[in-house]
């Protein structure tokens, strides 16, 4: 197409650098050269995707120890809300998180590898190693990656077997608080069309948050993963299997109790845990990813995946020194998926791709609350809520598929137009039993609750854009995101006396949806070496899925709708050949509106019309510097980054008791580049120790959950061959 022909091919360009993060080894000219992405489902420059992309490199995501999804959340702008659990519910994408978290419900984030979907609680969060690049995408994605991307998505594409080559890499490392790490890759050929690539991580650290119950530290980890890769290149186009497995184990969320803010223990980096904290995770997947050529102007991709995990998740919720109430939670699912697309390129002014999607999960989960002696907080009622034990086991079974399709067309020699739509039909069908005592969940289901619904969506995407110059591109685009329904499996539809009735079925709730509006600018100034991308968005988000507790129920609704608008900015530059930096910014302004006064009932009796979403604060800011010294035999170089975020508040109401204070935090590292394939590096990360946290809860109970990681020193050695 003619826009993009006179532009720089994108099919000549290697992935050399990341659209906001620079090599710290590279010259200035590679340190801005174009990334390919594949996030329309075709090879792009990134400086010509009309989307508000971020992207990072494997080689950074390496060198700045982003060990998972969860470590880009501060270096993207748009996003927020870092925890350190398997938990996706505190993920904020322009202010849109996930509140209904269940396993009858779905994250607002989709979780992708290798194409394939990993978007529930105790799967998503796997850790980074041999990666080529992550995508992340903000704002609905309903054409390009279908349900449950109603915010956004993250795509990781891991590296493959390369032919005609045999190369790897050992890195190791050690640091305070125990932290030993090592990682790997080794790629060999097999013959000419065919290539094997193996990869493993291992990490461990040591707890770094004091347990004045037993005088250990709590919350850290142990975890290992393994990847095989095998790809055969033919004339006929390429096919890759990928298997992979990991083993987390953290320990669950830490919650220390306050008072009017004021943590009972005195210290942010000190808890009361007398239930064992477990965040346990086994997840397994194996990815098929073919790319056929039937001639010189179609491709026909397919993917086939299948996921398996097992997920323990334990934590001690009071957050004081009484045994008052811990949760426990045992998760199993599988899940299958299959996808076929064929991309056109018609003509020189025409391009198109139809595609078709199908999926199954069976997921379980068996979760409970443990009280013992609740007299600090219900006094003389205690005895009623003393040593109890409630259940909740649900299994489901859902599955759906998908038919997509998107055509771009040249209206002139400098603009393009993209129309494109996903039709998506889900079903769910789930099984309930409750054991409930009236603590959390008010009913007693005598034999299992069950509930059965579908729904369909069509989600349209249409893009606009303008090439000014070679330098300068502006784009425009209107689209839907949608995230399906399911069932609040905390209650049932009809019950009397805290028993459920005949004829009850599960609660159930209805999708939501987003329409997102945007414009943006991408280019280049000062002759290529400065790059920048900026964009304005406005969007509506319609029927929230939102857990509501009123009358000693716990039930999903759909309720209101917000209004959120903002402004992001992405610029990277070379300043010489030496020195060269990255900034992200973005500003947020959400509002809610036609929410009903038992979903946040304030003190003073008013709904919570007029607040901003949970998790969104109004400006986040990072960026970093990086710089290098060639000398005989190799390079110095070193690199700080730095990531600042407003206040936000952790939940609709908008407490004052519930705002987590702005913080920034900065990491240094620094080392030595040798010409003989090997590097060593020091770091700090955290360097002025600040301390923050997840979120802070407001209620019976009221406790600051995940307090920061402390200022950490540490050294890594790498060879590559």
């Amino acid at each position: 197409m003619k826009a993009i022909k006179y532009r720089k091919s994108i099919l000549a360009l290697a992935i050399a650098a990341s659209p906001v993060i620079l090599a710290a080894n590279a010259a200035a000219d590679a340190l801005l050269e174009e990334i390919v992405v594949t996030a329309q489902k075709s090879a792009q420059s990134l400086d010509e995707v009309p989307i508000a992309l971020t992207a990072f490199t494997g080689d950074f995501i390496k060198e700045a120890k982003l060990t998972d999804i969860k470590k880009l959340i501060s270096l993207t702008p748009g996003l927020a809300g870092l925890s350190r659990s398997n938990y996706l519910d505190t993920i904020s994408v322009r202010g849109v998180s996930t509140n209904a978290f269940g396993i009858g419900g779905d994250s607002s984030i989709g979780i992708y590898k290798d194409g394939v979907y990993y978007g529930r609680n105790g799967a998503a969060v796997t850790s980074f190693f041999d990666i080529e690049r992550v995508e992340i995408l903000k704002g609905p994605q309903g054409l390009l990656f279908g349900r449950n991307a109603a915010s956004g998505a993250i795509s990781t594409i891991t590296q493959k077997p390369k032919l005609g080559e045999v190369e790897g890499y050992l890195t190791l490392g050690a640091g305070e608080h125990g932290r030993k790490q090592a990682e790997f890759a080794y790629n060999q050929p097999l013959n000419e069309t065919w290539a094997l690539r193996i990869a493993g991580v291992k990490s461990e650290e040591d707890g770094y948050v004091k347990n004045l119950f037993n005088d250990k530290n709590v919350g850290g980890h142990d975890n290992n993963a393994l990847r095989l890769s095998i790809r055969n290149e033919a004339e006929w186009g390429d096919v890759t299997l990928t298997a992979e497995h990991e083993n987390r184990k953290q320990y669950g969320g830490i919650y220390t109790a306050h008072v009017n803010g004021e943590l009972i223990t005195g210290d942010n980096r000190t808890t009361f845990s007398n239930f064992p904290g477990t965040d346990e995770a086994d997840v397994s997947g194996v990815t098929i990813t073919a790319n056929i050529d039937l001639n010189e102007t179609m491709t026909l991709t397919s993917i086939t995946g299948y996921s398996k995990h097992d997920w323990v998740y334990d934590e001690d919720y009071d957050g004081t020194p009484y045994e008052i109430i811990a949760y426990t939670a045992d998760q199993s699912g599988e899940y299958y998926s299959q996808e076929l697309r064929l991309n056109v390129a018609a003509s020189d002014d025409l391009a198109w791709y139809v595609g078709a999607s199908a999926y199954k999960e069976n997921v379980s989960a068996l979760i409970g609350n443990q009280t013992g002696d609740t007299s600090a907080v219900f006094g003389p009622y205690a005895a009623y809520y003393d040593n109890l034990t409630e259940t909740n086991e649900t299994d489901g079974d859902y599955s759906g598929w998908a038919v997509y399709g998107d055509m771009t067309y040249q209206l002139t020699e400098k603009m393009d137009v993209s129309v494109g739509a996903r039709y998506t039909m889900d079903k769910k069908e789930a099984e309930t039993t409750i054991m409930g005592q009236g603590f959390v969940w008010p009913v007693y289901t005598p034999i299992p609750v069950k509930g059965k619904l579908d729904w369909n969506d069509l989600s349209p995407r249409a893009t606009l854009r303008y090439f000014a110059s070679d330098d300068t591109m502006f784009f425009g685009s209107v689209s839907k995101g949608y995230k399906a329904g399911g069932f609040g499996t905390d209650n049932v539809t009809k019950s009397a006396g805290g028993v459920a009735l005949p004829g009850a079925e599960l609660d159930p709730f209805d999708p939501e949806s987003i329409v997102s509006y945007e414009i943006g600018a991408k280019g280049d100034l000062a002759g290529g070496r400065v790059k920048y991308g900026i964009s304005a968005y406005s969007y509506q988000y319609e029927d929230l899925q939102y857990v509501v507790i009123q009358l000693a129920n716990v039930l999903v609704e759909n309720v209101g709708e917000v209004d959120g608008v903002g402004v992001e900015l992405d610029l990277r530059a070379a300043i010489n050949d030496n020195w060269s930096l990255f900034m992200g910014a973005a500003w947020s302004d959400t509002d809610a509106s036609g929410m009903p006064l038992q979903t946040c009932e304030e003190p003073d009796g008013q709904s919570c019309d007029g607040n901003r979403l949970a998790f969104n604060p109004e400006l986040t800011i990072s960026g970093g510097v990086n710089a290098t010294y060639p000398v005989d035999g190799g390079e110095i170089f070193g690199r700080l980054t730095f990531s600042w975020q407003d206040d936000y508040f952790s939940d609709m109401e908008n407490k004052v008791l519930g705002t987590v204070d702005s913080g920034g935090f900065v990491n240094l590292v620094t080392g030595w580049n040798s010409s003989q394939n090997w590097r060593l590096s020091a770091y700090v990360e955290n360097v002025f120790d600040e301390e923050s946290f997840a979120l802070i809860s407001n209620g019976t109970i009221s406790s600051k959950v995940g307090p920061t990681s402390p200022r950490t020193v540490g050294v890594d050695v790498s060879f590559r061959f």
